[in-house]
């Protein structure tokens, strides 16, 4: 997950709470996944504008090795597309952590993804999370935890 508050997130947030009344002044930007290391942030994004991704997992470890502060139930997060550019804001339902080989197929429904089953989701998730742990030289495994995050899309600027 990739993303900075430059000055059009912050516009873009600020028109959030404008449009919506919301209160917080607080929120994260990110991207979905690190564009370095998939071709798909732009699309993945783009399934939460329209309310198809539900949910999304990373590794436990990605959040320390970035300095990011984990989210938790309550917290906004505005979606940035590869060029950092804002899609959505989401708040966040429930965060889960779990080892990536006990994530169920609710998460795969959630998540929105392919053709939505856990075979699919184990497929392309292992491999994004593989190229993460080699980049930054530590040994994939199938119990490394995984954070699972349930949101719901609750602005577009549209």
């Amino acid at each position: 997950m990739i993303g900075e508050k430059t000055p059009e997130v912050e516009a873009y947030w600020q028109a959030f709470r404008a449009a919506t009344g919301a209160g917080a002044t607080d929120y994260h930007a990110a991207t979905f996944a690190d564009p370095g290391l998939s071709a798909n942030v732009g699309k993945i994004g783009r399934l939460a504008r329209t309310g198809e991704k539900r949910a999304t997992c990373h590794l436990a470890l990605d959040f320390a090795r970035n300095g990011v502060r984990r989210r938790v139930a309550g917290d906004y997060l505005v979606v940035l597309d590869e060029a950092g550019v804002p899609l959505c804001v989401l708040r966040i339902t429930e965060v889960a952590v779990t080892p990536f080989e006990a994530v169920g197929p609710e998460l795969a429904v959630a998540e929105g993804e392919g053709d939505l089953s856990r075979d699919y989701w184990a497929t392309v998730h292992r491999r994004y999370f593989e190229k993460q742990c080699a980049q930054w030289g530590v040994e994939w495994r199938e119990d490394r935890e995984v954070v699972c995050e349930y949101f719901d899309l609750v602005w577009t600027g549209a």
